[in-house]
């Protein structure tokens, strides 16, 4: 899984990537400190779960990725196979190649982990 999220980091732009679990436990990351990668890790399965609950309430389906903005850059979540990928960007970064990079890690993480 870890070679996933490195090959995420090769885009412009992006600042760092990691695959959470549904409980918030980081299974791979690139951040360099893990203490980052825990407060990440939760926030990021905290925030989803709550946004998919949300969109379920009021009638618009399961959660697929969403993006949140903050004044220097971006944090993008995607569910891939019961996990979480989250990716960390710089302000300038052309979010749709992110979000299609994105995609094809979630394919490749959804072939390596059995159903």
């Amino acid at each position: 899984m870890r070679h996933i999220v490195e090959d995420l980091i090769r885009v412009d732009g992006v600042i760092g990537s990691l695959l959470v679990g549904r409980d918030g436990l980081v299974i791979a990351s690139t951040l360099l400190d893990d203490e980052d990668a825990e407060v990440l890790g939760a926030m990021s399965a905290a925030v989803f779960g709550e946004i998919d609950k949300a969109t379920k309430r009021i009638g618009i389906g399961v959660l697929v990725d969403a993006i949140i903005d903050a004044k220097d850059g971006s944090i993008l979540l995607l569910e891939a196979r019961d996990v979480i990928l989250t990716v960390v960007t710089q302000r300038m970064v052309n979010l749709g190649l992110v979000k299609m990079e994105m995609r094809r890690a979630a394919k490749r993480i959804g072939e390596a982990v059995p159903m």
